[in-house]
């Protein structure tokens, strides 16, 4: 699943998005790859087998970042219908955004619109996959499939920890935390909260309703949730037409990327049947 839907699917988007062209996206795979290892969310090997090292890390993210400017300049010069058009001609207080911010935030895009997209559908695939009797609930009942979506952000949440840094004293549990403290915050914990959550370790496609951090919360609410969503509602709709069956294979199971602060799989095999 990750091999041939989950990890390409959304850098396709993101690129048609920026506006990249159609025969470069296996050079945005190939640097989505690379990118990941920021993170520390994926193995040091690549979808070919291809050992990745801190230097190869390095060059490929110089590569993106010229590849990236290269385009900027040019929609500076001929703008296009393009989300890289968009940022070039927008304003901040009177004031563009430089080449280098633009920069930036397109591979920001490419960052966080890969890694947790791909998280949120193979997440979901999982749970159902894990939770038959939910999974027939959700195939009987489409309008199910936008909730369980959610239950998956909430039950196996891809960002699973993010840091930040406390503006005023505070006292959570009886802990004192002083100004300016940096805090790593745990969301997948506090989306298993029974204050908030009842019974919260049961998958419940139904859960309504469903406060969840999976995208975190207020500034710092994640800026592609809405297309996460729609990326995630399309799949797995599409997935369940095209497959009447869908389920965990015993002699190869699933495995996860190593890292603490996200739950994502980088390998997903999974058995079916055609009709």
């Amino acid at each position: 699943l990750v091999e041939d839907l989950t990890h390409p699917l959304p850098v396709i988007v993101i690129a048609e998005l920026l506006g990249v062209p159609s025969s470069d996206r296996k050079l945005f795979m190939k640097w989505a790859e690379s990118l990941m290892q920021l993170m520390n969310v994926q193995p040091p090997v690549s979808a070919d087998g291809e050992i990745y090292t801190g230097a190869d890390v390095q060059q490929q993210s110089e590569e993106f970042g010229a590849y990236l400017l290269q385009h900027v300049l040019e929609r500076r010069q001929a703008p296009r219908a393009d989300l890289l058009t968009s940022l070039v001609q927008a304003e901040v207080d009177g004031a563009h955004l430089t080449d280098d911010e633009v920069v930036g935030f397109a591979a920001l895009l490419l960052i966080a619109g890969h890694a947790t997209t791909t998280m949120l559908l193979g997440n979901t695939l999982l749970c159902l996959a894990h939770h038959p009797g939910a999974a027939r609930q959700v195939r009987a009942n489409r309008t199910l499939v936008p909730s369980a979506i959610e239950e998956a952000l909430r039950f196996l949440s891809p960002v699973a920890g993010v840091l930040r840094v406390s503006r005023q004293p505070v006292e959570i549990d009886g802990v004192a935390i002083p100004a300016e403290q940096l805090i790593a915050v745990w969301l997948a914990a506090a989306n298993r909260d029974p204050r908030q959550f009842p019974d919260p370790h049961t998958f419940d496609p139904t859960r309504t309703p469903n406060q969840h951090l999976g995208f975190g919360r207020g500034i710092h609410f994640c800026l592609g949730a809405p297309l996460a969503r729609l990326e995630g509602r399309l799949a797995l709709n599409l997935l369940l037409d095209r497959f009447p069956e869908l389920r965990l294979d015993p002699q190869s199971p699933p495995r996860f990327y190593p890292s603490p602060i996200v739950t994502g799989l980088s390998r997903f095999p999974l058995l079916t049947r055609l009709s």
